[in-house]
């Protein structure tokens, strides 16, 4: 069982060589950011605070919780499962025979077992490595926001994914599961865990199943985000036009493109439907190493945010990344926008930052609450060392934070409240005990799929 290390001190201030704010590329040298309550209360130079800090972060930058736009956490069981194979065999031939198995098929204390074990581990890597908000997908909901509470997080989720395999009364059934656990949510005003319903996609959600989500979307009585996955890879896209229509069409003509609808991929897209997603406010989660990984493709995020499309960061699940570390996600997502339009200038690191923090935010509907560090919102803080040699010298703290690979989150702060002190996670312990239980199991079913 991993446990958490010593109690940090209490902390209401915070001295830092830098603070990026994740707004119009904003970062202060030698500032102080006070907090109370869970509020930032103030960022000010050290002149100008007017009393010793609590604590100083010489070679830190402190930057916006990051957001993870994208993600299957029950999934990181699964990491390095089925790697080097491409989508459609590792997704039909590996990944759900054994949800199958372990989740969908499997009495439900062992499939809720299975979600928090890996929603343990996923949450676990997601603190440790700077994220404080997760927009997640997968089943069993209630289960993986009971690990997030522990944790301290901030998610977005609901209680099960929507897939529709031929019987419209299972079908009905989770989309009703869905509705149920989404209005609680809503009704219990819970600040950390957030509503959304979760149609897989075009092509494992017909049309006229989308029509049924749609209107328990808006039977759902508040804010609720959709969670989709679209236009990923090009067989996808040939599947769904054979009933006449492209994915984002059917989307479009059910009413579910719009400023609450999060796009997890959008690989292959043409100018017309740019604009589309445009034009209906979409966002969209850019998952660059899944997607290299998996061979999709790589995403016109260039394209896309000339067009004004919100375009935010996800790691995707560990199964196809296989790391849930956004600050490698900003890396790639920088550097292949880069090599893919012959143009060093696009996806500068402070907008690569934007998309993991504030873009993210507004993609949840979270932008008034979280995302940016500006007084009035949530003390949600990750500080990151930049001190270590290899990482040295510092000339632009963004530029060092995104391009160098030996930078460290050394604290996170969320709501004020320190979940990871001096590189040790404090809120959540693994039962590393429990966990290989299942991982052994696991094992054993894999023999029985298709070799590589």
């Amino acid at each position: 069982m991993s446990s958490p290390a010593r109690a940090p001190p209490q902390v209401r201030s915070i001295l830092a060589r830098w603070i990026a704010t994740a707004e119009a590329g904003q970062v202060l040298e030698d500032h102080v950011i006070s907090f109370e309550n869970g509020r930032i209360l103030s960022i000010l130079p050290k002149a100008e605070f007017g009393s010793q800090p609590d604590l100083h972060l010489p070679t830190h930058v402190l930057i916006p919780g990051l957001i993870n736009a994208h993600t299957h956490t029950p999934m990181s069981l699964l990491r390095g499962y089925a790697d080097d194979l491409p989508l459609n065999e590792w997704l039909f031939q590996h990944i759900f025979p054994t949800e199958g198995k372990f989740v969908f098929e499997a009495p439900t204390d062992e499939a809720k077992e299975f979600v928090k074990r890996g929603s343990e581990l996923a949450c676990y890597e997601m603190l440790k490595t700077g994220t404080t908000v997760f927009n997640d997908m997968y089943f069993h909901g209630d289960a993986t926001a009971s690990v997030a509470r522990q944790a301290g997080m901030k998610a977005v989720l609901t209680q099960a994914g929507l897939l529709y395999f031929g019987d419209d009364a299972v079908f009905t059934g989770l989309v009703k599961q869905n509705v149920d656990f989404c209005s609680g949510l809503l009704a219990s005003g819970d600040s950390h865990i957030r509503p959304s319903l979760l149609p897989h996609s075009v092509y494992m959600v017909p049309e006229e199943k989308l029509k049924e989500v749609k209107a328990a979307y808006d039977n759902c009585g508040g804010h609720v985000v959709i969670h989709t996955h679209l236009h990923e890879t090009k067989k996808e896209i040939e599947d769904v036009a054979k009933t006449g229509k492209s994915a984002i069409e059917v989307l479009d003509s059910v009413g579910l493109l719009n400023s609450r609808t999060v796009c997890a991929h959008c690989v292959h897209m043409t100018d017309a439907e740019i604009e589309v997603m445009a034009a209906r406010g979409a966002n969209v989660a850019h998952c660059p190493r899944s997607n290299l990984k998996l061979g999709s493709g790589i995403a016109p995020v260039a394209d896309m945010l000339k067009a004004g499309v919100n375009v935010c960061l996800g790691t995707d699940g560990a199964s196809s990344n296989n790391t849930l570390d956004m600050l490698t996600e900003m890396q790639y997502a920088s550097m292949i926008a880069k090599g893919s339009t012959g143009d060093p200038t696009v996806l500068p690191a402070k907008e690569v930052l934007e998309m993991a923090t504030i873009r993210g935010a507004r993609a949840l509907g979270m932008e008034k609450e979280t995302g940016s560090l500006q007084v009035g919102k949530a003390a949600d803080m990750v500080a990151v060392d930049l001190g270590c040699i290899e990482a040295s010298p510092v000339f632009d703290p963004l530029g060092q934070l995104v391009y160098t690979n030996s930078r460290q989150v050394s604290h996170v702060w969320i709501d004020g409240r320190c979940v990871v002190y001096e590189g040790n996670v404090q809120t959540l312990a693994v039962d590393l005990a429990a966990t290989e239980s299942i991982v052994s199991k696991l094992r054993e079913f894999r023999r029985s799929l298709p070799s590589k």
